[in-house]
C-alpha cells in the first residue's frame, strides 16, 4: 500500500475533540471512497469545510447506510448518517461531513478539487497505481454512484444484452477512465450525447462510456463488482430469467426474483473482489 505524506492535513479543535483520524495508507477502501466522491460528492471550502454525498432518495438508501457510512467510520472514525433532503425541484438522500481535517486531506493529499465539478482528473496515486485492488476499488465506487447497468434488445425482443454505462458531463474524466479500463483489460467506447431542455432552452452535452457485452459484464463482476443494490438487483434479474426489463428498480427486481426463485440472493463480496453466488 502506498504511503501518504500527511503534512498538509489541518485539524480543527472540533476534529481533535471528535478524534478524527487520517490514515497515511492508500487502501482499497480509501480508493473506493474516492470513486464515490468523484461520482456523487461535492466539496465546499468557501465558507465551510464540508463534503456531501448525494443519492436517490429510495434506490440509494441501503447503499448509503450499509456501505458509504461504514467507509467513513472505518477510514476517519467519524459517525455519519444518510438523511432525506428536500429541495424545491425534488428530493434526494444526503450524507454530510463537516471536518477541516478530512477536507484538507482530500484536497491537499488526494488531489480532489472543491467547487464545481469540471475538468475532473483522477488522482495520480490511483490512476498510475500498480496495485489492481486500488484501481478496481476506485472503479467500483465510481460505478456504484455514477454508472448504470442496462440491457438492450438487439436480436431479441427481450432486454438481454448487457451494457455498463457511465454517462458523464466531464470529457477529461471519461477519457482517463477509458485509458484505465484498457490498461486492465476492458474494451469500451465513448458516445457523444446531446439533450435539449425546452424549459430553459439550453442544450446539454455529455459523454457516455460504454462497456458492452456479456464477457465484459462477467469480467466486471469477477474483478470489480458493485456494492450498490440498485445495480446488483438488475444483474441478478438478468442472471435469473435471462433478461432484465427496462426501468427495473430494487422493488420490482426483488419481486421478479422471488417469482422465479423463491428467494433473493445477490452477488457477495470476497476478499479478492466479487464473486457471483448465483
Amino acid at each position: 500500500m502506498a504511503n501518504l505524506n500527511l503534512n498538509k492535513v489541518e485539524f480543527s479543535n472540533n476534529d481533535l475533540n471528535r478524534k478524527i483520524k487520517i490514515s497515511n495508507k492508500l487502501t482499497p477502501e480509501l480508493a473506493e471512497l474516492i470513486g464515490i466522491i468523484i461520482g456523487d460528492g461535492n466539496i465546499y471550502t468557501k465558507d465551510r469545510f464540508e463534503l456531501t454525498i448525494i443519492g436517490d432518495i429510495t434506490e440509494d438508501e441501503e447503499y448509503h447506510e450499509k456501505n458509504v457510512t461504514k467507509l467513513f467510520k472505518k477510514l476517519f472514525n467519524i459517525n455519519t448518517k444518510s438523511e432525506k433532503k428536500y429541495f424545491k425541484n425534488g428530493t434526494c438522500r444526503r450524507i454530510r461531513i463537516k471536518s477541516k481535517a478530512i477536507i484538507s486531506f482530500l484536497i491537499n493529499i488526494i488531489g480532489l478539487k472543491p467547487g464545481r465539478k469540471q475538468e475532473i482528473n483522477i488522482p495520480k496515486l490511483i490512476k498510475y497505481s500498480k496495485d489492481k485492488r486500488i484501481v478496481y476499488s476506485f472503479l467500483r465506487g465510481l460505478a456504484d454512484t455514477d454508472f448504470s447497468i442496462k440491457f438492450k434488445t438487439r436480436y431479441n425482443k427481450k432486454n438481454y444484452y448487457p451494457i455498463i454505462i457511465g454517462n458523464l458531463c466531464d470529457k477529461t474524466l471519461v477519457l482517463q477512465l477509458k485509458e484505465i479500463l484498457e490498461r486492465i483489460g476492458f474494451h469500451s467506447h465513448i458516445e457523444n450525447r446531446t439533450k435539449y431542455d425546452k424549459s430553459v432552452k439550453k442544450t446539454y452535452y455529455s459523454y457516455a462510456l460504454n462497456i458492452v457485452g456479456k464477457e465484459n459484464l462477467m469480467k466486471w463482476m469477477d474483478k470489480i463488482g458493485f456494492n450498490n443494490k440498485r445495480h446488483l438487483i438488475r444483474y441478478s434479474v438478468w442472471k435469473t430469467i435471462g433478461f432484465c426489463p427496462p426501468f427495473t428498480n430494487i422493488k420490482r427486481g426483488e419481486e421478479i426474483i422471488k417469482e422465479h426463485r423463491g428467494r433473493i440472493e445477490l452477488p457477495k463480496r470476497s476478499s479478492a473482489g466479487f464473486r457471483s453466488t448465483i
